[in-house]
């Protein structure tokens, strides 16, 4: 079995979660939002690109591994499993954290910018999740 396209779904969701919660850290000093909110993607941001370091390692142990044949095909699609599992609890948060930005943007609509980077850097990143599930799910 060829897991490489797994892989490469794998990755590109660790880079997209990278790229996107980078450039929401980045961006978040220019938009008004209330501190307690700040403060709160902040440490998703933070909490994203730790997830996504650490999955970028792990591929690259495995790929290692697979390269020497020491890691069979259940091995892998288990290990790229637990790295979906990894970005998926870093992201668990969002909806909740959305919720939040669209209340603040409801009871004052100068916090909708925050509301919009949010969201727009959100569906991005569920959507390399998906993409990646699905790769190694057909894996197994």
């Amino acid at each position: 079995m060829d897991c490489r396209a797994a892989i490469a779904a794998v990755r590109d969701c660790a880079d997209t979660i990278e790229e996107h919660a980078a450039n929401l850290l980045k961006s978040l000093p220019d938009v008004p939002i209330e501190d307690a909110l700040r403060a709160t993607v902040v440490e998703l941001g933070a909490r994203l690109r730790d997830a996504s370091s650490r999955v970028t390692f792990e591929l690259a142990l495995l790929q290692a591994e697979l390269g020497e044949d020491k890691v069979d095909d259940a091995a892998a699609v288990n290990r790229l499993s637990m790295m979906d599992a990894s970005m998926m609890a870093a992201l668990e948060a969002v909806p909740d954290i959305v919720d939040q930005l669209e209340k603040a943007a409801e009871r004052d609509e100068q916090y909708e910018p925050a509301f919009v980077l949010v969201i727009d850097a959100a569906g991005v990143m569920l959507q390399a999740l998906e993409k990646a599930r699905a790769a190694t799910l057909r894996m197994a």
